[in-house]
């Protein structure tokens, strides 16, 4: 008895090989270049001299500056007041919604109200003050309600960055709020994030 034996037509080796190994050729000047990110930690301090009493100042576009300068595409500005009788806050920096604002907080804490941190001649003055006690105290503001507010309405805010631009509302504003003035201060904005620097491929 004879078996036979169906064979398949085998494919040539060299053909099937070339097939599979076969890739477009991209010319040089068709290379197309990739993103490299490179990470950002940048501190820096702006200064304003504010006005008398209760005072509010966008420094929106200060913050908007920086992040531009850094070329920060993602990430986040931390913003912090550097002051016990300051705050930093976010609103609408709209002129009658600001002495509105002005009015609330002087009415939640009011300067002429009783407050023990007023009391300085139950105070005792820094060990190393030039001149004593006296040259301490005749210094040393009464402005417990200052303190009170900065506490309330807080030193610091965060705000991320996407695409380069600041992700806060069409109509609010990052705003420093002077409790205590007129004084010269401080705000330090923090960015971190990434940049994207356009690379050739090699």
């Amino acid at each position: 008895m004879q078996i036979s034996t169906l064979r398949r037509p085998s494919r040539p080796f060299a053909a099937a090989k070339q097939r599979v190994h076969r890739s477009p050729v991209i010319p040089s000047a068709a290379v197309p270049a990739t993103s490299a990110s490179t990470q950002v930690f940048d501190y820096t301090q702006i200064e304003i001299e504010t006005k008398p009493g209760i005072a509010l100042f966008d420094i929106t576009p200060q913050i908007r500056q920086r992040v531009q300068q850094l070329g920060v595409t993602e990430g986040f500005v931390n913003v912090l007041s550097r002051h016990t009788t300051t705050a930093v806050t976010i609103n609408e920096y709209e002129t009658r919604l600001l002495d509105d604002i002005r009015q609330f907080l002087r009415k939640l804490a009011p300067a002429s109200d009783p407050y023990l941190h007023n009391d300085l001649h139950l105070r005792e003055a820094p060990a190393d003050w030039p001149g004593g006690w006296e040259a301490w105290a005749a210094q040393e503001p009464e402005n417990a309600h200052s303190h009170l507010l900065s506490m309330v309405l807080g030193n610091s805010e965060t705000v991320p960055v996407s695409k380069g631009q600041l992700c806060i509302g069409t109509w609010q504003s990052v705003m420093l709020v002077e409790l205590d003035g007129p004084r010269k201060r401080t705000v330090g904005i923090q960015v971190v994030g990434t940049t994207q620097q356009q690379q050739q491929q090699q």
